[in-house]
């Protein structure tokens, strides 16, 4: 079986070295190691390139599209540094790191969701500096849940410690008999629960409900819209910008500011809303979108009624606080 990056990436020496040396050489030694996983691992590295040339073909010329591609690979190894450095990095140079390096745009959806008292779902992509969403929220004094699977014991100890320090809530589905009841009582807590809207390969595809996703028409997942239903949460669409290797900006969407950005385009369910507002980010910073390699599920959707495997029906965050995945 193929080793995966980020399983590799966990490797003691690799946390040791990375912790020893300091995260500002371990960003590079990360990046190094990302070119020789690329290089021996051509077929997922041509996978990225095709669906990028797919999906531009007909809005950038050749040269664009090469610069593009780079900038790409360079965001997916940003991406696997900032969860490696959210992991494994202490509580105070996250922290500081957060403090410094992290803005919002506007935290006003938030407030005004959890004011309402029912609590917030908290809508993401595999997009910019996802992972550093969770800390960021908590370190502002914001009730975070997060939907986290283990690859072992050691790891979800770590990640409990750590999520505890951090007043973060997570729900790990092999230990939870009930993972839907358990999102609602976080909502009926009043606290933000992060999940994120484009792992379609994991979704429950709706009968009727479709868009038009990055060229494709695809059925939409029905979670999204069952959870705000079910328990009356406010819905919000935000995404943690990378404007460079180490400057971020959270950008937040309340449903109103929502449509408002759609000019009214597309359907009234939220799932619709929230991939169109994806895509546009994608379309214009597609360096900082990490599911390039998944797009072939995009371009072929499963028909409806076709389950797809997965251990849960939910889009969830991967750990944030603990693994690399």
């Amino acid at each position: 079986m193929r080793l995966k990056f980020s399983s590799f990436l966990q490797w003691r020496f690799n946390i040791f070295f990375c912790q020893k040396v300091g995260w500002k050489i371990s960003l590079y030694y990360i990046i190094i190691l990302g070119k020789l996983y690329f290089f021996v691992n051509r077929k997922e590295k041509n996978r990225i390139k095709g669906a990028l040339k797919s999906v531009f073909a007909d809005r950038r010329d050749k040269a664009d599209i090469e610069d593009m591609t780079h900038k790409v690979f360079r965001g997916i190894l940003l991406h696997y540094y900032e969860k490696f450095f959210n992991a494994f990095s202490s509580d105070e140079t996250l922290r500081a790191f957060l403090g410094k390096n992290v803005k919002s745009e506007d935290l006003m959806a938030i407030n005004q969701g959890l004011s309402k008292g029912k609590g917030v779902l908290f809508i993401t992509g595999h997009f910019g500096g996802v992972e550093l969403l969770p800390a960021y929220l908590a370190t502002n004094n914001y009730p975070v849940t997060i939907i986290a699977r283990f690859a072992s014991n050691h790891l979800r100890e770590r990640s409990m410690q750590k999520a505890e320090r951090f007043s973060t809530k997570i729900i790990d589905p092999d230990n939870t008999p009930n993972i839907m009841r358990e999102i609602c009582d976080s909502l009926r807590e009043n606290r933000i629960v992060i999940t994120q809207c484009d792992e379609i390969d994991e979704w429950r595809p709706s009968r009727r409900n479709r868009v038009v996703f990055l060229g494709n028409q695809i059925h939409l997942d029905r979670t999204i819209d069952i959870l705000i239903k079910r328990v009356g949460a406010s819905s919000i669409f935000g995404i943690m910008h990378r404007d460079n290797k180490d400057q971020y900006k959270l950008i937040a969407f309340s449903w109103e500011k929502m449509k408002k950005q759609l000019q009214h385009s597309v359907n009234g369910s939220p799932g619709a809303v929230v991939m169109k507002l994806l895509e546009q980010y994608i379309y214009q910073y597609p360096e900082e979108w990490y599911l390039w390699k998944k797009y072939s599920v995009i371009e072929r959707p499963l028909p409806y009624g076709i389950k797809v495997e997965s251990k849960t029906s939910f889009s969830f965050l991967k750990p944030s606080l603990s693994k690399i995945s």
